[in-house]
């Protein structure tokens, strides 16, 4: 007997030790390259990171030597490769606070403001790139893939500087230099394709189309030539003379973009363009004790739930005082996140909350209505969980993306800075009342679940495509190489013009000239007679 249980503990452990030694095997390591703003980008990427740990993969994360600590801390699942940064991301959040307590006022000075952001982005690019000792660590490490968010150009750049046969892949939701039309090869109508910066829908009018052109190629000039001045110098001394941000953005393998048909509006794709709307959408965990008390306190009424992201913590007085009377007025129970001094008028059915689990709390059966400043995740989140929504936009998408609920029957959009406590108690009342709001919210929400792969494995299914096949050019549009001439066929044009004219030209010659030769005969022939 011993010697038989001898055996099988040896078999058992053969077989354990061969499947650590698979699972290791197949292990890949991953390179994220983060923007040192945004929060909610750097969150998109966590996620795609921690799955890929669940897949046994073993992913590092470039950052400030200022933050890395407190991303160890926060992610002890991640490796982190720090870098000097000179206070350039300090630098970053103080701007980025700046813009966002500016938001839904934003005069042309403060538009201004926040473009200076770009600048310090462009130094704190420089640094990352400039590190010698972080370059080479990261050469050593020999990556599989690296993956970056194109509002920070910079893992690109990384990316071909480190190894041009490193495959590139992209998690992105807008691109503020507009490199990525060029760079993905993607025809964009647009009669029918709203700029992201407008609240225009896919059904125009003429004189929304006129706007929508006159924005979109301006913007394109504009971001693309900031984008050069920017970036085009670093790409020549880190990658190569004959290169540039739009050559080295072009050997983009994969992007993955986060939007789904459902709420955005159908436009043109590629093969290597990948939708994973809803990739922030996690596993939905019990709430706490105090706040799950709270939500079953509400009975039949239910509960609304509040969230301005960032926002939330420059308030000014004067609005949060409007917030607070109108949720006061409410039956509903309100769970808010907020930061700051107490408003004055805050009702009895009102809890204040400096963070909230906000899937946790949109998934509950007792709530009603989402109250947002429509940013993509949060908009995801109420999909999902078809939560109807009261949209009130700030800056940058969040109007494109209250245009989405709005043509979807999903809910209403308000103006942040002018709206009143009674436009907006009435408008949560309309969306709570009017069965329709719940209903349509209930149909999207089946529309947007039933796929044969969830966003978040649809995405690490294709990262892991691209690392099993290396670069994927097969899936590459060849518009990405062509020169803006033949792209749109201008030389095409010019030359049948040409042919054309010529043929139009030889015809009228030559009934010209037996005309003159016809006439000049009958004249002759009158005169003689």
């Amino acid at each position: 007997m011993g010697i038989v249980l001898k055996i099988r503990c040896f078999a058992i452990l053969l077989v354990f030790l061969g499947f650590l030694i698979r699972h290791r095997s197949s292990a890949e390591k991953v390179l994220f390259v983060p923007p040192p703003v945004g929060n909610s980008h750097w969150m998109n990427q966590a996620k795609i990171g921690l799955a890929l740990v669940d897949k046994g993969h073993i992913v590092s994360v470039v950052v400030s030597g200022d933050i890395v600590e407190k991303r160890r801390a926060e992610w002890p699942d991640f490796q982190f490769e720090a870098f000097h940064d000179q206070g350039t991301q300090a630098r970053l959040k103080e701007i980025q606070a700046q813009a966002v307590s500016a938001a839904g006022e934003l005069s042309l000075f403060k538009t201004a403001e926040v473009f200076s952001m770009s600048q310090v982005i462009k130094e704190y690019c420089t640094l990352l790139l400039g590190d010698s000792n972080l370059v080479d660590r990261l050469r050593t490490s020999r990556y599989s893939v690296v993956i970056s968010d194109p509002i920070f150009p910079c893992g690109a750049i990384l990316s071909a500087y480190l190894d041009i046969r490193v495959p590139h892949i992209t998690v992105w939701r807008l691109d503020s230099f507009a490199i990525d039309v060029k760079a993905t090869g993607v025809p964009l109508p647009l009669s029918y394709v709203p700029h992201i910066l407008t609240d225009f829908t896919d059904d125009m009018t003429f004189v929304q189309r006129l706007q929508n052109v006159v924005l979109s190629i301006s913007v394109q000039i504009i971001s693309r030539m900031l984008a050069r001045i920017m970036y085009d110098e670093l790409v020549r001394t880190y990658v190569g003379e004959e290169e540039s941000i739009e050559t080295v953005t072009s050997r983009t393998d994969l992007w993955l973009y986060r939007t789904d048909n459902v709420l955005d509006f159908p436009r043109p794709s590629m093969p290597n363009i990948v939708q994973v709307g809803g990739l922030n959408v996690q596993v939905v965990n019990p709430l706490t004790e105090d706040i799950e008390a709270f939500v079953q306190n509400s009975v039949d009424d239910g509960v609304i739930v509040v969230s301005f992201g960032a926002m939330g913590k420059t308030m000014s007085k004067e609005r949060r005082e409007v917030f607070a009377s109108a949720f006061a007025r409410l039956r509903q129970k309100v769970v808010w996140r907020y930061v700051g001094e107490k408003p004055t008028g805050l009702g009895n059915n009102t809890k204040l909350l400096a963070w909230l689990p906000q899937n946790d709390l949109l998934a509950h059966p007792k709530t009603r209505a989402f109250i947002t400043h429509a940013g993509s995740n949060g908009l995801y989140e109420a999909l999902h969980h078809g939560v109807p929504m009261v949209c009130l936009p700030l800056f940058s998408d969040q109007p494109a993306n209250a245009a989405r609920v709005v043509a979807r029957g999903l809910g209403v959009r308000l103006d942040f800075s002018t709206v009143t406590a009674e436009q907006l108690y009435l408008s949560i009342l309309h969306v709570v009342t009017i069965n329709s709001y719940q209903e349509t919210a209930a149909r999207l929400s089946r529309l947007h679940r039933d796929q044969p792969q969830s966003p978040m494995e649809r995405a690490v299914w294709w990262i892991e495509h691209v690392i099993k096949h290396g670069r994927l050019p097969h899936l590459r549009a060849r518009a990405v190489e062509l020169p803006w001439y033949q792209y749109y066929l201008l030389d095409v044009a010019v030359f049948l013009l040409a042919v054309c004219s010529a043929v139009l030209g030889t015809v009228w010659y030559s009934c010209s000239f037996f005309c003159r030769k016809f006439c000049c005969k009958s004249g002759g022939k009158l005169k003689s007679q």
